[in-house]
């Protein structure tokens, strides 16, 4: 019986994952998008002016990791994703639901960590440093 449990999961998950892949994709903004920062934030740096359409070919829940629960939720500072604003105590700075975390966290979906990963690969990257995205 566990058997046929497991392998009926394996099925439908793979028909899912199947179907999202086949659906169409959603068409990344052809112009550069501010990134605005949640409600009451204080800003440290110059808002970002992001270009969406040259990162058109990575899929799109690389970042937008909620949307295949909530299609609807496209920002970081969306509530309940990244609306955070100015943490205070050691465990906030390091926590991912504050949005500055979701674009300089060390980890491969966050623009700093892609970019400094793909460019410890030898692959074309984007900025690292501040003045690079922050101008």
């Amino acid at each position: 019986m566990r058997f046929h449990v497991t392998l009926a999961s394996i099925v439908i998950l793979t028909v899912s994952v199947a179907a999202f892949a086949a659906a169409p994709a959603a068409k990344a903004p052809a112009d550069p998008i501010s990134i605005t920062v949640p409600e009451g934030t204080a800003l440290k740096k110059s808002i970002v002016s992001f270009p969406h359409a040259k990162h058109a070919g990575e899929t799109c829940v690389t970042c937008h990791h909620t949307m295949e629960k909530n299609p609807e939720q496209l920002t970081c500072s969306s509530k309940g994703c990244h609306d955070l604003g100015n943490p205070t105590t050691k465990e906030e700075k390091k926590s991912m639901v504050y949005f500055r975390n979701a674009y300089h966290a060390d980890v491969p979906a966050s623009c700093n960590g892609c970019h400094k990963a793909r460019k410890k690969e030898g692959k074309p990257a984007g900025p690292t440093d501040c003045k690079g995205c922050h101008r």
